[in-house]
């Protein structure tokens, strides 16, 4: 199991390419302009290339472009729920150990040649040979992969994981074509031509272009498409992307939160969003007395109004959600109500932790004083005890007796008390000593909004704060030491479907929690894993173990010209372009 989770902390970072950026600054030629301007093309951009090897290329952009030339085994449609794609059938073992896979019949590299098992095997070993891959750990959980006809395989695990099934995207590339090459070679584009995709390469220009053109011998080939060829020019950096759409050299590019503007009041364009992988909540530090009582907790969570950070911190450009998966996703429960913003509902809840934090400071000293008789008891010695029971047993035992009915009525009178019957002042009293730390990132705009409505919601139910605008490093470190009452950060969900990283990673104990988390990691089919994480995002929301921003919108800009939608994802933006009518 330590494997396991070796993997899923692994695979958080997985298709996190680093966007190279570099100084040059080139100028195009009046020619090039002209061919990037001219419409019978689909026009795009991507930096400039270390290599078109998908296997060993690092960078975003380019793999967005190279998904059009290379297919993979299964890939995940624009909810993030995996799909076939090279896949004809498949059936998981009865211990979800192992896959045996059948390859859809007549799929052809771009040079006519046949795509066989031969090449996912090829695939495989190519990236357990390559760290350096952006797919290494995604095969990690591999233990071999055997070929039992042209079309037929079977992929064994080394560990049973529910999800082993959603590593299985990694683009295949041409055992034919790089099989027997020097490590150097393998990163040549001359080497890197052919692919099995919809599109294929038909010029490539080293550090300036390429051209693609629509796959005729494609196995789901769309004779209705507008079958253009696509040119892709190499830039630099990001920013040369944004400002090629915005000069209209360029028809597509996904634009990041802080470039949206730029692109919102311009009639030239069309903007399609759908929900990425990054994810902001709010964690709590369970070494904290106060927020280790769940009754606390859910007083804070009835405090904060979500749905106003979304709309006034995020500007509405984030999805509010309840967990860790993105809201489309078939394993998140939308029929689950959360802890939605309610000011009584906090109070109440303010009221039954006065009882709460009561009954556990008056169980703990009866633990000390039951700890301390037992102890002199042991101490007494028997001559004095014998003495003691001769001479006042009688009034002793009145003694007791008198203890002992004055310890029932008070319980007695506890058990009836309501949180109703709690005053005011008790809660005053309880919040006196009450200042919770609030950590943020200061280079992040939206949690910067985002915690100060959290610390206004909060003082208004009485529950005083104290914001830490922080550097990244020193966000770091106080997340390490524990520095925090509170802390807003973000993540990138994991490209499997496994929340369990980030529920493990939140520092909340429970029995139950690890027991369904363990059987989540291990379930041998969709319709357990749906059952175990609905149990899941239930027993989250009723224990409050954290609070839900959501998940951040993504962006796609097209130019007016190309009429359609993209259904993109965070792995694949260029979805159905060939879906795309061209005026």
């Amino acid at each position: 199991m330590k494997k396991i989770v070796k993997l899923i902390s692994i695979i958080l970072a997985l298709m996190l390419f680093v966007v190279g950026c570099s100084a040059d600054t080139e100028e195009e030629s009046q020619s090039e302009k002209t061919v990037t301007n001219d419409s019978e093309y689909i026009n795009l951009t991507m930096i400039r290339p270390n290599t078109i090897n998908p296997i060993l290329n690092t960078d975003k952009s380019v793999s967005y472009v190279l998904n059009l030339v290379y297919d993979s085994l299964f890939e995940f449609d624009e909810n993030y729920d995996l799909q076939p794609k090279l896949v004809d059938s498949y059936s998981i073992s009865s211990d979800n150990k192992s896959v045996d896979i059948k390859l859809k019949s007549g799929i052809k590299w771009h040079n006519g040649k046949s795509l066989t098992a031969s090449d996912v095997k090829y695939t495989y070993d190519l990236i357990k040979s390559k760290k350096e891959s952006a797919y290494y750990d995604l095969v990690s959980n591999i233990s071999s992969i055997t070929v039992s006809g042209n079309r037929s395989l079977t992929i064994r695990f080394k560990d049973n994981y529910a999800f082993s099934l959603e590593t299985l995207i990694f683009p295949i590339v041409s055992k034919d074509k790089l099989s027997g090459l020097k490590s150097d070679d393998l990163e040549l584009p001359n080497k890197n031509l052919v692919g099995s995709g919809a599109y294929k390469i038909k010029t490539y220009e080293d550090r300036d272009f390429m051209v693609l053109e629509p796959n005729q011998d494609y196995y789901d080939f769309n004779e209705d498409g507008n079958n253009k060829e696509i040119y892709v020019k190499f830039v630099p950096d990001t920013e040369s992307q944004v400002q090629m759409v915005l000069s209209l050299d360029s028809d597509i590019s996904n634009v990041s939160l802080a470039n949206i503007s730029k692109f919102t009041d311009n009639d030239n364009f069309k903007i399609e969003k759908y929900q990425g992988r990054k994810y902001d909540y709010v964690i709590f530090n369970y070494e904290n007395e106060y927020l280790q009582n769940l009754d606390i907790r859910k007083a804070i969570s009835f405090s904060i109004d979500r749905s106003s950070i979304i709309k006034d911190a995020y500007s509405d450009r984030a999805k509010l959600t309840n967990f860790p998966l993105n809201s489309a996703s078939k394993y998140y429960d939308n029929d689950l109500k959360p802890l939605s913003y309610n000011t009584d509902n906090a109070q109440n809840y303010l009221k039954k932790a006065v009882l709460s934090l009561e009954e556990q400071k008056n169980s703990k000293k009866k633990e000390e004083e039951s700890k301390d008789a037992d102890q002199n008891t042991v101490d007494g010695s028997e001559d004095d005890t014998i003495d003691n029971n001769k001479d006042n047993s009688s009034s002793d035992k009145q003694s007791t007796n008198d203890k002992q009915d004055a310890e029932d009525s008070k319980e007695s009178s506890e058990e009836t008390r309501s949180f109703k019957d709690v005053t005011t002042a008790e809660v005053k009293a309880l919040l006196k000593d009450i200042k919770f730390k609030i950590i943020v990132n200061k280079d992040n705009s939206e949690r910067v909004k985002a915690a100060n409505i959290i610390s206004n919601n909060l003082e208004a139910v009485g529950i005083k704060t104290e914001i830490k605008d922080l550097t990244s490093d020193e966000m770091t470190k106080a997340l390490d030491s524990k520095d925090y009452d509170l802390a807003l950060i973000g993540c990138e969900l994991p490209a499997v479907s496994d929340a369990t990283y980030i529920l493990e990673e939140l520092g909340y104990q429970d029995e139950q929690l690890d027991k369904y988390l363990k059987k989540l990691k291990e379930a041998n089919s969709e319709a357990e894993i749906k059952s175990i994480y609905k149990d899941i995002q239930k027993y989250v929301k009723e224990n409050a173990v954290f609070i839900s921003f959501g998940m951040l919108d993504d962006y796609v800009v097209l130019n007016k010209r190309l009429e359609g939608d993209l259904n993109s994802n965070d792995f694949s933006i260029y979805r159905s372009i060939d879906s795309l009518e061209v005026k």
